[in-house]
């Protein structure tokens, strides 16, 4: 029997932001998004900010019964705030995340289990927080990336899915909210060595996006992880309705490379949801059973 390969497609949603404030971009790219995904028969993730939500309550509540999954987006700047959450303290950070988990739900229906941040700008009060809102699972790591002028700092976080720390964002824990980073490929650097190349759609093409996923795959069968997965992220400010542009032949490209190197290394490609990826990995390592432990590496002090 094959071992399963899992891939999550997620986009986030955020064409009401001051910088773009282009709904009509929005709502053309998210659908256009969805219809790219279910021509392959693929889900996706979509993570949405209130004002994306509250403008095209519509589409999301269509899309969340064509399959896919909505989830709850944050830039604080758009309810009033600062810019990043991750310079907030735990009471702060509670305020605004409460206030965007009610707006969403007031359109919705539901309260959201999943979440991404902003510029996944966290800090070690985000986990706890998002715990005690009801939160279970999330894209809110960027392994690799060294960017404090976002306050979004992630040095050394685990580059596959896990179980959150409830006091340190880059540790393994014991929580019950599994963090589904991005893929990344932590050996190529980007933006003067502060970002890893990650499979974001617009930043590279789909040549250079194959050999992040190559490397993920091979690096994830060497490493015998509990499951493996390929995660591929955008954003609803590139017009994904518009075969012609050059991102949705990208997303074209990346679905087309997962496809083939499942098959070449014996993998049953598995197109899942953010949410369904945790469950598989909840099924496969149940929450407090794998906890990472942590241990100095002394061999240089070794003496003969």
């Amino acid at each position: 029997m094959k071992s399963p390969l899992y891939f999550t497609l997620q986009i986030d949603c955020e064409s009401m932001q001051a910088s773009v404030n282009d709904p009509d971009l929005g709502r053309r790219a998210s659908a256009g998004f969805a219809q790219c995904l279910e021509s392959h028969g693929l889900p996706g993730t979509f993570y949405v900010i209130p004002p994306d939500i509250e403008a095209h309550a519509d589409l999301y509540r269509d899309l969340k019964q064509r399959g896919h999954e909505v989830g709850v987006h944050v830039h604080p700047a758009t309810q009033g705030y600062e810019e990043f959450l991750g310079i907030y303290g735990p009471d702060e950070q509670y305020r605004i995340l409460a206030e965007a988990t009610d707006r969403f739900a007031q359109v919705m229906g539901y309260r959201p289990t999943s979440i991404c941040i902003g510029y996944v700008s966290t800090n070690d009060h985000t986990y706890g927080v998002l715990e005690s809102l009801g939160y279970r699972q999330g894209s809110n790591s960027m392994p690799g990336r060294i960017l404090p002028q976002c306050v979004s700092i992630h040095a050394g976080a685990p580059l596959d899915p896990h179980y959150a720390h409830r006091h340190n964002r880059v540790l393994e824990g014991d929580m019950d909210f599994v963090e589904t980073p991005v893929t990344v490929d932590p050996d190529s650097r980007m933006w003067g060595g502060a970002h890893p190349q990650d499979l974001r759609v617009e930043l590279v093409d789909a040549k250079n996006h194959y050999y992040t996923i190559l490397k993920s795959i091979r690096r994830q069968l060497a490493d015998h992880t509990p499951i493996k997965s390929i995660r591929a992220t955008t954003h609803n400010t590139f017009d994904y309705s518009d075969p012609n542009n050059f991102r949705f032949q990208t997303l074209e490209g990346i679905i087309a490379h997962v496809q083939r190197l499942a098959q070449e290394h014996q993998l049953e490609l598995k197109p899942v949801t953010v949410v369904d990826l945790a469950t598989a990995y909840r099924n496969a390592v149940p929450p407090g059973s794998k906890q990472k432990n942590l241990e100095l590496d002394r061999k240089g002090y070794e003496r003969k």
